[in-house]
């Protein structure tokens, strides 16, 4: 009977690692598949235009000035490397034009261009290959907060498959970078702070300062957010130590105060060049209500784990109407309910050093972000690696704690649930050429315009307007034919149609311009996309 026990408990724990290997492997797949099938972003179009070296100035000056370029050449210039550029002059562009983005993620995707292509899928690719780099980071801080294997496990499979790291590991942005080196600078802190308070280890403790510190810069350099988790940090300290001013809090501030040193020079460059950010490519504008903030931090909580609708709402199911919305609303009462339990287990049954460190990642994150009315995935991500660690702690406590088989056994039922809810949500979100995370509001039109102008046989498209049509125009140059034209303007007095096209096309015009094709040119412009407003007109004599 004993040898049976023994043997069945192997088969149990070969089984289990089988599993998480081919969860690992599912999440690696979901990574890596159909890296350009996506449309290729405004955001990401100015990524390349970072890697470039061009600035958004410079491609104005030179043309959009009413004389035509082809996709090829525009694309050839102003989205892939050349030789009149280096990553300098990556680093100048930032600084000048988009200083509230710190440069370490462009300056390596500048180096990996260079070494691999400038294909869409390459250059996402690079994210992918960061994300990797979560799987170790985050079982590595469940094993210091936690010290359990099993815990560490559930949090590497749980992440594997997130819709969420998995979107954005097929981003051509800093975003993966920055949950690599929060998750890193919580553990290095978390392991500092032990190495601290032993005698025998309180020498080595400086040297894993000095690496915290080192920690700290590197994310700065990936994200000006990553001040939200160094003031979380604090925080965190400042807590567990009682308000006392301590060897553990004197070797924080200074591992702090040195990260920011080693930061300042970009944060003089970014007061420096603040007010030119509207000037040129334009800040982010995202200002929501309490309510507001508060609807989108629930509806990012839930997806996280499930998000099977394109248009960022959970679930999409065949029919919309009270009964999808009731169920969109059941799905997301009991995921709110299960990390709430999570967040409650985690404070009754482990010390303040580790629930505390949990709760103040959360709770920084969210309440900053609302108050600001900054909500959004891509600047939560503190917030949401933090509540998946705590569900994973609840999945491994309540499974290793269960009195009975029984209830060892619904446990295990409820994470097999929440990881096929997430593979389902990867295995929609990977077929799709558009999600929410493409910012559907300026491209979720693109595939379509394309497919009208890509008909005929010599196209000309017009467009005309600030700094928001650069990355729109760079966006949707990625699905037109290599050979169509463009005639890009900020003027309208600027476009001058020359002779020689098929068709000539209107994308997103203005006022100012259909005026002045109709008035004064004298050309007859008709809407021939409109799925709301009008994206593309037709032009003719």
């Amino acid at each position: 009977m004993n040898s049976k026990s023994i043997q069945n408990g192997r088969l149990h724990r070969i089984s289990l690692k089988v599993l998480i290997v081919v969860i690992l492997i599912t999440g690696i797949f979901f990574r890596f598949t159909n890296l350009d099938r996506k449309v290729y972003s405004f955001d990401e179009s100015i990524t390349s235009l970072r890697i470039s070296g061009y600035t958004w100035t410079e491609m104005v000056q030179q043309d959009f000035q009413g004389k035509t370029i082809s996709v090829a050449d525009l694309q050839q210039k102003y989205q892939q490397i050349n030789s009149e550029k280096s990553w300098l002059d990556t680093v100048k562009g930032l600084a000048t034009e988009e200083p509230q983005l710190s440069p370490l993620y462009f300056i390596l995707a500048r180096f990996w261009v260079q070494l691999f292509g400038p294909q869409v899928a390459t250059v996402r690719s690079l994210s992918a290959w960061i994300s990797l780099l979560v799987f170790p980071s985050i079982y590595w801080l469940c094993w210091e907060l936690f010290r359990s294997e099993s815990a560490g496990w559930v949090a590497v499979t749980i992440v594997a498959v997130s819709p969420f790291h998995v979107l954005y590991a097929q981003e051509a942005r800093p975003y993966m970078m920055f949950a690599v080196l929060v998750l890193l600078s919580n553990a290095i802190l978390l392991r500092a702070i032990a190495l601290q308070k032993s005698p025998a280890t309180s020498k080595l403790s400086k040297a894993v300062w000095s690496i915290y510190a080192i920690a700290l810069t590197l994310g700065l350099y990936s994200s000006l957010l990553f001040f939200l988790v160094i003031f979380a940090h604090g925080i965190y300290v400042i807590l567990t130590e009682n308000w006392r001013f301590c060897k553990t809090l004197i070797a924080y501030l200074l591992a702090s105060a040195a990260a920011t040193i080693l930061f300042a020079p970009w944060i003089w460059i970014l007061f420096c060049n603040a007010p030119k950010i509207e000037a040129t490519v334009g800040l982010p504008r995202i200002s929501l209500s309490f309510l507001s903030s508060l609807k989108t931090l629930i509806l990012i909580t839930c997806r996280m784990f499930i998000d099977t609708h394109w248009a960022g709402g959970i679930i999409k199911l065949c029919s919309s109407g009270i009964a999808t919305d009731l169920i969109r609303l059941i799905v997301a009462a009991l995921l709110l309910l299960a990390i709430a339990h999570s967040i409650y287990s985690l404070c009754r049954s482990t010390p303040k050093r580790v629930w505390l460190f949990v709760l103040t990642a959360i709770g920084i994150t969210a309440i900053v972000l609302i108050a600001v009315g900054g909500v959004a995935d891509r600047y939560l991500v503190p917030y949401i690696l933090a509540i998946q660690v705590a569900v994973a702690y609840l999945f491994t406590d309540k499974i290793a704690a269960a009195t009975n088989s029984r209830q060892q056994k619904l446990w295990q039922l409820g994470l097999i649930v929440l990881i096929s809810s997430e593979i389902v949500s990867c295995a929609v979100s990977s077929q799709s050429q558009l999600w929410w995370n493409k910012y559907p509001s300026s491209t979720k039109y693109n595939p379509q315009i394309a497919a009208i102008v890509n008909q005929a046989q010599k196209p000309l498209v017009i467009t005309h307007g600030g700094n928001n049509i650069t990355g729109k125009i760079l966006s949707v140059s990625y699905l037109l034919k290599p050979q169509a034209q463009l005639l890009l303007a900020v003027k309208p007095e600027q476009v001058k149609i020359p002779d020689g096209f098929s068709d000539v096309f209107l994308y997103r015009a203005t006022e100012a311009l259909q005026c002045e094709l109709e008035k004064v040119q004298k050309y007859k412009i008709t809407p021939i996309y409109q799925p709301g407003d009008v994206w593309l007109w037709r032009v003719e004599k």
